[in-house]
């Protein structure tokens, strides 16, 4: 009985090289795909930079345009309150709460209580005032007006570096309404202002009554 293959018995496929000419650079060892990272069909165009030059202008009009939106805007306030004032609640490094009309508490000093950044931010800030209803007089004319007033009054002064005269503030908190302690205008802040500014001193204001109750 002959051993050699029948006729029916397919012949064992012997390997055969590739035999495509490699790219320039390319290397038959090391790396099997070496031939496709140094293939130089591939090509970094103008549209690849357009695109990274176009996401990193994007990326620099996003950033300024965040910082735009969340710094505080004075134009309105320096004009209403005077640069005096402005500088009084940005720096004042002395800041007192006192009672006024329908208040009841014992003043108190607000120099290092964490929620003064706030109060200041909300005070500053010339989106938070309802510029409409700016008119002459002051707030305690318009607490003698209304029966439900409860007014404050804010202190800054900044006795260290003397950087300015003594600035008061007048705030009635239940309807919205600020002004100089002059009496010579006031306005409203806003709809959303007013809750949170109310909330906020009543907060001081509560701080101060627990540790004066307990007093030795």
């Amino acid at each position: 009985m002959s051993d050699s293959p029948s006729a029916d018995t397919p012949a064992t496929e012997s390997p055969v090289a590739d035999e495509r000419p490699l790219p320039a650079g390319a290397t038959t060892t090391g790396d099997p795909h070496a031939d496709k990272y140094n293939d130089p069909r591939v090509h970094f165009g103008w549209k690849a930079w357009a695109s990274m030059v176009a996401i990193l202008i994007g990326g620099a009009i996003f950033a300024v345009s965040s910082i735009y939106v969340r710094r505080t805007r004075l134009e309105a306030t320096t004009r209403f309150w005077g640069p005096t004032t402005i500088t009084a609640i940005q720096l004042g490094d002395h800041v007192m709460l006192l009672p006024r009309k329908g208040s009841d508490f014992e003043p108190v000093e607000l120099t290092a209580f964490p929620g003064l950044g706030h109060l200041r931010r909300a005070l500053l800030d010339e989106r938070h005032y309802q510029w409409s209803t700016e008119t002459d007089g002051g707030v305690e004319a318009f607490c003698e007006t209304k029966e439900d007033a409860q007014c404050v009054r804010l202190e800054f002064s900044d006795p260290s570096l003397q950087r300015f005269d003594t600035v008061r503030l007048d705030i009635e908190l239940n309807h919205g309404v600020v002004g100089p302690a002059d009496q010579s205008r006031r306005v409203k802040v806003n709809d959303r202002v007013q809750p949170a500014l109310k909330h906020q001193i009543g907060l001081l204001m509560r701080v101060k009554q627990k540790r004066y109750d307990r007093r030795d």
